[in-house]
């Protein structure tokens, strides 16, 4: 409970800076008339040089276009805030391609052998289930502007396994035993939110 206070904090911080910092550049964005979902669909374009370089064995290349895709991420949400058009379809397109890089990511992981490969497939499978589970538990409390209410930061996984990504590009290797416990941490959780969903059906 405590860590997912902070993470909310975290959060709102994070919103509350971005508002403030890049509001210039939101301003030149609104006056183009580019929407956050033009944003959103745009960082697939780094998807592609990211798994070029990844066939490549050049992890300089894959950080350049890992941190573009991300710093493109801060940009659609603070642009939808600042328009004052958030929805659950923009977020349910948010979570789409962001699920799509972490797959790529992942993936790319798995061929360089920096981590486990049968982790790294669990991770996905699991990191899907949370994020299914914590959709459906989320539906039955709020109504939905949109065909799904998506739950896009189920809650903290992916967070946490960026970092230790990024950790690898910078010579720090603890995958292995961190996906352990990362994994455990999701299969506990996963069972959770089912347990809640039954109980509330």
């Amino acid at each position: 409970m405590g860590f997912a206070i902070w993470y909310q904090n975290f959060k709102k911080n994070s919103y509350d800076f971005r508002a403030k910092y890049f509001k210039p550049f939101l301003k030149i964005l609104a006056r183009l008339k580019i929407t956050p979902n033009k944003i959103t669909i745009s960082r697939l374009v780094f998807v592609f040089p990211l798994a070029y370089y990844f066939y490549l064995g050049n992890l300089f290349g894959v950080l350049i276009f890992y941190l573009l895709f991300w710093l493109l991420d801060l940009v659609d949400g603070a642009l939808a805030r600042y328009l004052g058009l958030q929805s659950d379809k923009g977020r349910f397109l948010d979570s789409v391609v962001d699920n799509f890089m972490y797959a790529v990511l992942i993936l790319g992981f798995i061929y360089i052998e920096a981590v486990w490969a049968w982790l790294l497939a669990a991770n996905i499978l699991l990191e899907f289930m949370v994020q299914l589970l914590a959709t459906i538990k989320k539906k039955i409390n709020t109504p939905s502007d949109w065909l799904i209410n998506v739950q896009p930061d189920a809650p903290y996984f992916k967070s946490a396994a960026h970092l230790a990504l990024l950790a690898y590009f910078f010579g720090y290797n603890f995958l292995n035993p961190f996906f352990v416990f990362l994994n455990g941490w999701l299969a506990i959780t996963a069972f959770y939110y089912f347990l809640i969903i039954e109980k509330k059906n």
